[in-house]
């Protein structure tokens, strides 16, 4: 029976095609627009190279803010994609010491891979 939901299996080498893997990472945190101002999100999964989130908040494609903690500090990051109040963020200019603290800890979490289609399809 089919509830119209859009889910799906996927083969796992389509699925992941992407730079650096994704891991299951839900921690809270804070995210500063470039006004200043504060709002809460949830993380999802994390990258060496970004993370996706859930927040209240109404951004755009190509804003950059602030994300605390990353890495045990603040990181900047620029959104990539957006679907609903799910947003992919890239990291940008992570210092050495914050990307060691991102590798340890993908170290010690399960591998996300979605079981759904790509939702950040173009």
């Amino acid at each position: 029976m089919n509830f119209g939901l859009g889910i799906v299996d996927v083969n796992p080498n389509l699925a992941e095609r992407r730079r650096f893997r994704r891991y299951h990472y839900n921690v809270l945190l804070r995210i500063r627009s470039c006004e200043g101002v504060e709002i809460p999100g949830i993380s999802m999964e994390i990258s060496e190279c970004g993370m996706s989130l859930l927040a209240t908040a109404s951004f755009t494609v190509g804003d950059v803010v602030e994300l605390e903690p990353v890495g045990g500090e603040k990181a900047k990051a620029i959104l990539r994609r957006v679907v609903g109040k799910l947003y992919a963020f890239e990291f940008v200019g992570l210092n050495s010491l914050q990307l060691k603290r991102i590798r340890r800890t993908c170290k010690m979490l399960p591998f996300f891979q979605s079981k759904t289609l790509d939702v950040w399809k173009h």
